[in-house]
């Protein structure tokens, strides 16, 4: 038998406990024949020998947004201006470029920076009449020109939802003058902006899954697609499958659909459910490389703009966050899901928002006839004490952010409070609790697997905060949620997650061992070559 390559000479690290290191792979048709010994007396068409590198699993980015992320790397980013002046200065530059009329949308802002938000009268200084959209690191806010909330008014886009949501007092009967819009209430520029054509979301796609290549991401799941704020629009799904036609996918991708998606259906009463997708569509449909995941809801929203919905108010406030749909909705829809054969990933990030979660999770179990749900709660920023036991006992499974820490850790303490500042993006006391942890970067937002995996080792910012420094964790189970952790959230542990026989030859080739370097050097260890089905994707 001749095989399709060896790799050798290597320190691979397999993520499988019965043997977890070796120094030899074998690889024939895409998928990993043998470790070591196993080869013994086999040739391969190319042998590799990479004299000493290190060698881990391909990475598993366990909730990301990456038709947005692409569409962010084609906006002007104003990262790096330390002034509202000179971010100003950039976003006047590039509109003169642009053809009058035409949209231009800006990334990488952040008030933190500045000491205050930018406004739609400076923006209108800087633009004219020309819509300006511009988003706030995290996706939970945005600021707008008025051409943009003038035009949002007179065409009544969700007016209603809108005034409902809105934090800021200073909405008047025409539009908030400030052009500040948190949460939902982006959706009055979302709904000018949209529909995105399906060019534009496999543009997108292709870009944003080229970058995940190069931090050795050999898998996404893309955590709302068709609803939300996170969604481009109807063509998402189709220009996924357009490019998996194609064979253009950069990588492995799983979707999570969007509850906005879901829609009564015309179901017989035995069925026990009435709501889904069109065709009875559901979790596990697909393919190896492209396929249908959980169904995702928001309950909350995020925490540096204080929507997450938290029982005690923040710091130096009387404001508690907000709760974006009631317990008993969001049991009724957990629980028909459930019946409908659905993976649920409930968007809780404050702890009021997580008493929702598992409230309804904890009625769902009741009714699951022990079928293997693998219900996620995404993020679980804020995790009291007392509710670490009822993860455990629930058996659930959160996909955690740990870069969330990296870029927003030095504000937490002032955000929250001291007395709770240790209860953020928990980790080691998850782990004792028997909850699994899937690594994710919540791209667009900044970081990457590898970053992650020192944040969660040493809890670290890079001004060496260290936020909770009891829960930090093993590099080793640092690793696992992004490479075997996140594959059995993605239904695909028998195949993806660890490099063993039978498994698909999903690597990624290192300079360095996060398991040989300081914790804090782990986020600068470089990718050096990504392989998917034994095929080379990425070389630095």
């Amino acid at each position: 038998m001749r095989l399709d390559s060896i790799i050798e000479n290597a320190d691979i690290v397999t993520m499988d406990p019965s043997y977890p290191r070796a120094t030899r792979m074998g690889v024939w048709k895409g998928r990993i024949v043998g470790l070591d010994d196993d080869l013994d007396g086999l040739s391969a068409t190319e042998t590799v020998d990479l004299s000493g590198r290190c060698v881990i699993p391909g990475l598993i980015d366990g909730h990301t947004h990456n038709g947005i992320t692409g569409l962010r790397m084609q906006s002007l980013d104003i990262t790096g201006c330390a002034t509202p002046d000179q971010a100003l200065d950039r976003i006047r530059a590039a509109s003169k470029e642009k053809p009058k009329g035409e949209w231009l949308e800006v990334v990488g802002y952040d008030q933190r920076v500045f000491g205050r938000d930018i406004t739609a009268a400076e923006l209108d200084a800087a633009v004219g009449d020309r819509k300006v959209w511009m988003r706030h690191i995290s996706s939970h806010s945005s600021v707008v020109s008025t051409a943009v909330l003038r035009d949002g008014f007179n065409e009544r886009l969700s007016l209603g939802d809108v005034l409902d949501d809105a934090e800021d007092d200073a909405w008047d009967d025409e539009f908030p003058p400030d052009g500040l819009l948190v949460e939902d209430n982006q959706r009055l520029v979302q709904g000018q902006r949209m529909p995105y054509s399906q060019r534009e979301i496999e543009t997108a796609l292709v870009a944003a899954g080229q970058r995940c290549l190069s931090e050795g991401i050999t898998m996404c799941i893309d955590a709302g697609i068709g609803a939300n704020l996170a969604s481009l629009g109807a063509a998402e799904l189709a220009a996924y499958q357009a490019l998996r036609e194609r064979g253009e996918l950069p990588q492995r991708m799983q979707v999570m659909a969007g509850f906005d998606a879901i829609h009564p259906l015309s179901t017989a009463v035995e069925d026990g459910y009435a709501d889904g997708l069109d065709l009875g569509m559901r979790t596990g449909f697909g393919d190896d490389w492209l396929s249908l995941g959980a169904m995702k809801l928001w309950l909350d929203g995020g925490m540096m703009v204080r929507s997450a919905a938290v029982t005690e108010p923040y710091a130096g406030t009387t404001n508690t966050g907000m709760l974006l749909m009631d317990e008993e909705s969001v049991t009724q829809i957990v629980m028909q899901a459930q019946r409908a054969g659905w993976q649920l990933a409930l968007h809780a990030i404050g702890d009021h928002a997580i008493d929702v979660a598992l409230d309804a999770f904890e009625y769902a179990q009741q009714d699951s006839q022990g079928v293997d749900t693998r219900h996620r709660i995404e993020h679980a920023g804020m995790i009291r004490p007392d509710q670490i036991a009822r993860f455990g006992a629930l058996g659930m499974t959160i996909g955690t952010q740990p870069c969330f820490l990296w870029y927003s850790g030095d504000d937490f303490a002032q955000l929250v409070g001291s007395e709770r500042v240790d209860w953020l993006y928990r980790g080691r006391s998850l782990i004792d609790a028997g909850v699994r942890l899937v690594g994710s970067t919540d791209r667009p937002l900044p970081g990457d697997p590898l970053r992650g995996i020192q944040v969660m080792v040493d809890r670290r910012t890079p001004t060496g905060v260290v936020v909770g420094s009891d829960e930090g964790v093993t590099v080793d189970e640092a690793l696992a949620a992004f490479t075997i952790n996140a594959a059995w959230a993605a239904g695909r542990e028998h195949d993806l997650g660890s490099l063993s026989a039978g498994k698909a030859a999903d690597f990624v080739v290192l300079d360095a061992s996060p398991y040989a370097v300081e914790p804090a050097q782990i986020g600068e260890i470089a990718v050096e070559r990504t392989y998917i089905d034994g095929l080379l994707r990425f070389e630095k």
